[in-house]
């Protein structure tokens, strides 16, 4: 979660943008220009694999850190579409104003903040597919991010997940079972 401080600064400095349910904020090999601050609202990102099937890489709500961040510090195409599942406001600062704005000491610390941000979701994510078994790995999700099954739908969440949707729905009857002994 970013500080409180660096979201009134992004906010104070950056332009507000609207991005209505299913448009994007960034297409599959389109070049991110904005790393934004999400206000309201709730987008996903998400490749296509080889058989042409949606694999969800990461969930975005309120006051996430949202961007294509490879594409956005190189100018290259994204490798993943990022799309609002509800209507979303956001606030997003441009490729160039980041690096204009990472000339001042100040905005420098908060841009390494956002970047350590992301690096550490990254890893945790990463870790948790490698060592956690599917039941933990939804546990854990629910804890750290407590709105998640009102913000996204199950099979969002079970892409997000690396598992099927009724493998989701197993899990969360097993919980309630096991909640009721």
């Amino acid at each position: 979660m970013i500080t409180q401080e660096i979201l009134h600064k992004i906010k104070q400095t950056g332009e507000k943008i609207v991005i209505k349910k299913n448009d994007f904020f960034v297409k599959e090999n389109a070049i991110c220009d904005h790393i934004g601050v999400v206000e309201s609202g709730t987008l996903y990102s998400y490749f296509e694999d080889s058989d042409c099937h949606m694999v969800v890489n990461e969930l975005y709500a309120k006051e996430s850190i949202v961007t294509s961040y490879r594409s956005f510090l190189t100018a290259i195409p994204s490798p993943a579409s990022i799309k609002a599942y509800s209507d979303t406001e956001i606030y997003v600062i441009s490729r160039e104003k980041y690096n204009e704005l990472g000339k001042d000491k100040q905005w420098l610390e908060m841009f390494k903040n956002l970047s350590d941000q992301l690096y550490i979701n990254k890893c945790f994510k990463e870790t948790s597919l490698i060592k956690l078994n599917a039941k933990d790995r939804y546990l854990e999700l629910i804890s750290v991010r407590k709105n998640i099954e009102q913000d996204f739908p199950q099979h969002l969440i079970a892409s997000y997940l690396k598992i099927r949707p009724e493998t989701l729905s197993r899990l969360k009857r097993l919980d309630l079972c096991q909640d009721k002994s």
